[in-house]
């Protein structure tokens, strides 16, 4: 069951937050300003400008972390907030663990401390430096501020990573190895070398248009790549038994997880579709669910040429012309990486709590298949059940089924 939720997004920090960003059908993406990034020809980025951890932790911590894990523990605190859970500070928690999901982990610090390294020496580098920037970081952090004993895991697995996150929570909660798992994932990569290396690999979006808010469409048939973005979402997922026994209140069932490997390039999907429609029928199977019982599709949707095409085609063929509402919430909060699947988790569980479907943003015609993508305004629907569609470079294909209870 997930009973809590702590999104920190380009559109809005927190529950309220990102449903007032959601409702106000406006795009976070803007012109990059965080940094310079020589002899590119992407300009955009989704960043979250109104972000300070001070608001909630004191600078005695947050001294050590980075930006990606201060998403992570500035989401977490929201989560736990969220789901009226307290921690006791000094006690351990033997039964709750930490599944959190992040690409890139600590890049953009370890980016700014090499060039001042580069520049000035050795003593420049901070002494956590490496503790900072390693990829179990956010987890790490996590269990200790909250003296948490379960299992605990960071997954890098691309842009599926919080998908894999929240999946891999659910797995752990069926083994009986944990009563709760803290899951999500963060992502801060807004940083020169790494901007500039998803450029030259044509994967953003080069948009010239104006507005430069534009640039990311998913399904539409001007889109050109994604739009690089940052931020997290976190989840209180807890065993049925032990939401009841607190009397918590429950958004919704974590009820299926797929996790299915294409085995056939980095970037370009499998011409056929065979693995992202199995990881599609896999995760309802898993949930004991059939495609009818679908009443929204958030769709990976990352506003490139050739991925929408694929997966909408493979939604297609799966669903039949019965197909549910298919959405590409992208075009508001950008794409952020091993975060993005988190991200789309909250806004699904926002869309089945307020029975609103979020739309598809700067939609004006489509070039795949012929679906129903809630074209540039929400509309009210009743929601019991989503699948969450979250795919990877390294062809990284992760499904989740949330459904009402």
């Amino acid at each position: 069951m997930i009973t809590g939720m702590g999104p920190v997004t380009p559109i809005g920090i927190g529950k309220a937050g990102l449903w007032a960003g959601l409702q106000a059908e406006r795009s976070g993406i803007g012109k990059r300003t965080r940094f310079e990034a020589t002899g590119t020809k992407a300009q955009c980025a989704a960043e979250i400008r109104d972000f300070e951890v001070a608001r909630w932790f004191p600078a005695h911590l947050t001294k050590r972390w980075d930006r990606c894990t201060q998403f992570a523990m500035v989401s977490t605190q929201l989560a736990l907030e969220d789901a009226n859970l307290t921690l006791a500070q000094d006690a351990l928690h033997t039964r709750i663990g930490v599944s959190f999901g992040s690409a890139l982990g600590g890049i953009a610090d370890a980016e700014m401390h090499h060039a001042k390294f580069v520049k000035e020496g050795v003593k420049t580098v901070p002494r956590a430096l490496a503790l900072q920037i390693y990829g179990g970081s956010t987890h790490s952090n996590i269990s200790i501020h909250y003296g948490l004993q379960g299992p605990a895991t960071t997954h890098s697995n691309s842009c599926a990573s919080g998908n894999v996150a929240l999946g891999e929570a659910l797995r752990i909660i069926r083994d009986g190895l944990a009563d709760v798992v803290i899951a999500g994932a963060s992502e801060s990569p807004l940083s020169p070398l790494t901007y500039t290396a998803f450029d030259l690999v044509h994967t953003m979006s080069r948009w010239q248009g104006d507005p430069l808010s534009h640039s990311c469409r998913p399904f539409d048939h001007a889109r050109d790549g994604f739009v690089m973005g940052e931020g997290a979402a976190t989840f209180i997922v807890e065993s049925l038994a032990h939401a009841q026994a607190r009397g918590a209140r429950i958004y919704a069932e974590l009820a299926g997880y797929s996790l299915v490997s294409e085995a056939h390039h980095m970037t370009i999907p499998r011409p056929d579709g065979e693995p992202l429609r199995r990881a599609m029928r896999m995760a309802l199977e898993d949930a004991g669910a059939v495609p009818r019982d679908v009443d929204y599709i958030s769709a990976h949707a990352s506003s490139t040429p050739q991925n929408d095409v694929n997966e909408a085609a493979q939604i297609a063929a799966v669903f039949g012309k019965d197909a549910p509402p298919v959405s590409g919430t992208k075009a508001y909060t950008g794409h952020a990486l091993g975060a993005a699947g988190a991200m789309e988790c909250a806004i699904s569980l926002l869309a089945m709590e307020r029975g609103w479907l979020p739309p598809s943003l700067h939609f004006e015609k489509t070039d795949c298949a012929e679906l129903d993508y809630v074209p540039n305004h929400g509309r009210s629907a009743r929601v019991d059940v989503v699948l969450s569609n979250s795919f990877g470079f390294g062809g990284v294909d992760a499904c989740l089924v949330l459904r009402k209870i």
